[in-house]
């Protein structure tokens, strides 16, 4: 009997295309059902057998990947993502698409930035794990959620695969400081400050990470701006939307977190938590602010006892905050005033004016006195706003100064913060006592060090040919 004999019949079961030519299947025995032609099933399984082969390579690169960072506090599932076709860096992008290998990298990376920022010890408890979506619509949202096991907490991050890098780094700083602050919660988790998040992703981003590499880049290189401000972007927002106030900062409503108004806030936040962080142990009182979270039902009793030392009421953060944020957005990072005019603006803030009388009948005569006097004689509870004041108006001096005065007005900074905490340690017990003067000679003696020191530098200006002003990023 003869099967498939015909070229027709051979093409109808398919050999034609696998390449086998037709065959004269005459023969019989044990060779014949050896080589007899497979049946329409086998023929159906060779087919999807190489079509599996062709294309397996394909579907692996669509199978999830889970990556885990170096210190394996971040574990990140999803779809790898090639590199751009352009070529472009993240920097000149305003999305990300999140490859779970580089997330977990950015992830790392970011954590590091706050760690050193606010010097956070590098001993995480709580397991994030990131998971991204394809997004299906426009801005799909972000979740964040945490779980509280018997022995700490955990947090779950949702986000989809294409997202904007504001969105992420803020999302990252998030999770990374509720951890931190949580260590130490048992029952109820830490309410953060509203400006925290903003504020320190702001100034991450405009110093630390600008040149975090977020999505695979077929150089690996970020290309750095020179002559960098970190505070251009945040100046010229408030320039156009004005200041917003230290209680919508603390309290803001949802118009004020929406649309434009939100860069209005982020841009506040960010000049707040700057100048915070640049206080005499500003970044040490945030840290520890953020571990006393968990101790009460608001941060602002929190902060207060971070702040103590500097903020005894939160009437005196508005005040710092509303004279700070003000000074600082309306200047340019590269300003700085001439010397004879840091000179006379210092003498100023150095002395104080008093009322004096020559005799019971005269009427008040204005004079200047200098610090030590103050220190000397007055009692403590008049000596704190003084000092407070002087320490504030000496701070936003020292960053118009010239590198001639930066170093003496930075010490002066240091003596008067040292006199103003031993006047609010003596505010109540000396009044009672009976007993008006807290200088002591160590005091003393360092302000007349200090004086001594800046007449030496004024002598030594005054002596040195006036140079011609020149225009600000001209060559010398």
């Amino acid at each position: 009997m003869k099967t498939a004999s015909h070229p027709s019949v051979a093409r109808a079961l398919g050999w034609n295309w696998l390449g086998c030519a037709p065959f004269n299947w005459t023969m019989s025995g044990r060779l014949a059902r050896t080589l007899a032609p497979p049946s329409i099933g086998a023929t159906l399984c060779c087919l999807a057998l190489l079509l599996a082969v062709l294309f397996g390579a394909r579907g692996a690169e669509l199978e999830a990947l889970v990556a885990r960072s170096t210190s394996g506090q971040f574990v990140v599932r999803g779809l790898p993502q090639g590199p751009l076709r352009s070529g472009q860096a993240t920097s000149e992008v305003n999305y990300l698409r999140l490859d779970p290998s580089l997330t977990a990298v950015s992830l790392e990376r970011i954590r590091q930035s706050i760690f050193g920022e606010l010097s956070i010890p590098d001993k995480w408890r709580g397991l994030v794990t990131v998971n991204t979506f394809p997004a299906q619509e426009d801005c799909p949202p972000i979740t964040v959620t945490s779980i509280h096991y018997v022995d700490g907490w955990g947090y779950r991050v949702e986000m989809p695969e294409i997202v904007e890098k504001p969105r992420f780094v803020r999302c990252a700083v998030n999770v990374i400081l509720r951890e931190f602050a949580n260590r130490n919660a048992t029952s109820r988790e830490a309410e953060l400050p509203p400006w925290l998040t903003e504020g320190l992703a702001s100034e991450l981003e405009a110093t630390s990470l600008p040149s975090l590499a977020l999505e695979p880049t077929p150089s690996g290189l970020i290309r750095m701006e020179r002559g960098h401000d970190p505070l251009r972007r945040a100046r010229e927002i408030v320039r156009t939307g004005g200041l917003l106030t230290f209680t919508q900062l603390s309290l803001p409503t949802d118009a004020e977190l929406s649309g434009a108004n939100h860069q209005r806030f982020q841009a506040c936040a960010h000049l707040f938590v700057r100048e915070l962080l640049h206080l005499r142990g500003g970044r040490e009182a945030l840290r520890d602010m953020l571990e006393r979270l968990p101790q009460h039902l608001n941060w602002q009793t929190a902060f207060l006892r971070a702040f103590e030392s500097r903020f005894p009421r939160l009437i005196d953060v508005d005040k710092w905050y509303t004279l700070t944020t003000t000074h600082v957005s309306g200047r340019d990072n590269t300003s700085a005033w001439p010397s004879q005019t840091t000179l006379a603006r210092l003498d100023e803030i150095l002395t104080t004016t008093v009322q004096v009388r020559a005799g019971t009948n005269d009427l008040p005569l204005s004079a200047p006195v200098r610090l030590q006097r103050v220190l000397a004689e007055w009692e403590p509870a008049k000596q704190i706003p003084v000092l407070e004041l002087k320490r504030l108006q000496l701070e936003m001096l020292q960053g118009r100064a010239t590198p001639e005065l930066v170093g003496l007005i930075g010490d002066y900074v240091q003596a008067v913060d040292a006199c103003l905490r031993r006047s609010r340690a003596a505010s109540g017990r000396r009044a009672a006592a009976g007993n008006k003067s807290i200088a002591t000679p160590d005091m003393l003696r360092r302000l007349d060090t200090l004086d001594r020191n800046l007449e030496a530098i004024r002598t030594k200006l005054q002596s040195e040919p006036a140079s011609p002003e020149k225009p600000l990023g001209t060559s010398p």
